[in-house]
């Protein structure tokens, strides 16, 4: 292959075999041939100018962006051409690395030291199989899915050695546009003239995806038979696993993944939901510290895998089994949090994000494992009014542990608000938020509704001046949420209203006055709450001064 029409960029920290790789290229006809130390670099360069061959080597100096996240990012933000080829380069051959790196699919992966003319057939074959693929490619990075198949089913009719590349991309699409069984088809089609390795996978998959979970695990069970180390093959088990309820062995599936692959987001994601689900906290809390980890130099990184880090520590002190290891996980969460506030990551990402406003939320979750319902609240309380004051929409990371406390204080009306902002922001949440949205919805289910049936109850009674009746239903969905501002102020409405009938305050009402009045007092209100206290207070401070 001829280089001397291309662009090139080599992204190399060691000089010496920067000098090598740029002589190499020469050789093969690379006149443009830019090189760069760090994949910062690089990707600034990569804004200027699109490159049609980008040579970049996995390790690029300690607490910088790496090899394959450096190509991941220039995927996503589409700096680079459709057409253009990466090679990912490695001396590192340890399999947890090289699974890593596949994973991240180059167009081909060298293991150093190599040759100029393993070089060449390397960068050549990626070129070739590229342009052959190249309208499938653009049309699959513009998510035309219909045109992606198109051009996929044509190619496939041309005689061309990378059909099996071509078969590969078509399952791919008809898994992205949600038509598996059009994927079935194709595979078992295949199964019946030959069976790959890929194609075994590819059907696993498929049966996950069509939610024949059985067949999914006889299938990666015939994989894992004749290669114990794939990676992807446990996934699938332990996803499979999962949906059938088998929830020991989808963590011994999901953990074994992991052992032979780290260095994957999504495979930590999974691992976080199937340890939640089967109550292995401390799973999830590692997997939620590889995600913060893993992602805090990517184009993924987001100050709520942070956030999401320190609530799966919370959660391991919510269910731990003794007061011994509760007191510890709290004061690692504590830990966390300050070291946080000097941390450089931390702080290049919060942007907009207050961690004195976090602070006081996940102080307010502390409380609460603490049994300390009414600074809960008042911490709570203070988090909210803060951001309603500071915040024209509601930043989505303080939304989770913000929602963890709601629906464990039983100020469901809030949650609920909460989740409607969410929604109608539109902003997609990482699958942990989403997770702890569907657990806490779930496990307060019962509570929640009898809550909102007295509640209602109650207000329709009061405006039908029924107010004793009122009374009693707002005492009954007080039950279910003891320290609710709103049901709180419900309530001493009704019994003021009751007090005003008497010409003597009846002694036993006053006392109930005194008791509710404990549940807002210097507790700071939403603003509806707040006016509704004020139209209140002068005639219960008559009753109780």
């Amino acid at each position: 292959m001829d280089c001397k029409d291309k662009q090139v960029l080599i992204v190399e920290d060691q000089r010496p075999f920067l000098l090598l790789l740029r002589g190499l290229l020469n050789t093969m006809g690379a006149t443009e041939v830019d090189t760069k130390g760090s994949a910062e670099l690089a990707i600034s360069l990569c804004k200027k100018r699109k490159y049609d061959i980008v040579i970049v080597d996995l390790h690029l100096g300690a607490d910088r962006k790496n090899g394959y996240e450096f190509i991941e990012e220039l995927r996503i933000r589409k700096l680079v051409k459709p057409s253009a080829i990466f090679l990912l380069i490695s001396a590192d051959s340890a399999r947890p690395v090289v699974l890593g790196s596949l994973e991240r699919r180059p167009d081909d992966y060298l293991i150093k030291p190599f040759s100029q003319s393993q070089l060449k057939t390397r960068i050549s074959r990626a070129w070739n199989k590229r342009q052959f693929l190249l309208p499938v490619h653009a049309a699959m990075i513009e998510q035309d899915w219909q045109t992606a198949i198109d051009h996929c089913k044509a190619k496939m009719a041309m005689p061309s050695p990378f059909q099996r590349f071509c078969l590969q991309l078509l399952i791919e699409i008809y898994w992205k546009s949600g038509v598996p069984e059009n994927a079935l088809a194709l595979l078992l089609k295949q199964q019946k003239e030959k069976s790959a390795l890929w194609s075994q996978i590819a059907l696993s998959r498929t049966y996950l995806q069509m939610e024949k979970y059985q067949k999914a695990i006889e299938t990666a069970q015939l994989i894992l038979q004749s290669n114990r180390f794939n990676a992807e093959a446990y996934d699938i088990l332990a996803e499979s696993q999962n949906k059938l309820e088998k929830g020991e062995e989808a963590l011994s599936a999901i953990k074994y993944a992991i052992k032979l692959s780290p260095y994957s987001l999504q495979r930590h994601f999974t691992s976080c939901a199937i340890a939640r689900e089967n109550q292995d906290f401390d799973l999830a809390q590692e997997s939620s510290l590889s995600i913060w980890q893993l992602s805090k130099r990517t184009i993924h990184q987001d100050i709520a895998y942070w956030c999401s880090y320190i609530r799966s520590i919370l959660d391991a002190a919510e269910h731990a089994e003794d007061k011994k290891t509760k007191n510890r996980c709290q004061q690692e969460a504590l830990l966390v949090l300050q070291r946080g506030k000097n941390d450089e990551v931390v702080q290049r990402l919060k942007g907009e994000f207050d961690l004195e406003v976090y602070e006081q939320v996940v102080q307010a979750r502390m409380c609460t494992l603490d049994g300390k319902m009414m600074d809960a609240k008042r911490n709570l309380a203070q988090s909210q009014v803060t951001i309603e004051e500071n915040y024209e929409a509601y930043p989505i990371s303080y939304a989770p542990d913000s929602l963890k406390v709601m629906y464990d204080l039983g100020e469901y009306d809030d949650a609920l608000a909460l989740i409607e902002i969410m929604k109608d922001q539109g902003v997609e949440l990482d699958p942990n938020t989403m997770h702890l949205m569907a657990t806490e919805s779930a496990r307060s289910e019962e509570k929640q509704k009898l809550y909102l049936q007295f509640n209602q109850e109650g207000i329709q009674l009061y405006q039908e001046g029924k107010y004793e009746q009122a009374k009693d239903a707002f005492s009954l969905a007080q039950q279910y949420a003891p320290v609710n501002s709103g049901v709180a102020l419900n309530l001493l409405q009704c019994i003021l209203k009751i007090l005003a009938k008497f010409d003597k305050p009846d002694a036993a009402l006053v006392r109930e006055c005194r008791r509710v009045y404990k549940l807002i007092e210097d507790v700071p209100l939403r603003k509806q709450h707040q006016e509704k206290f004020d139209e209140l207070k002068d005639d219960l401070f008559t009753y109780i001064s």
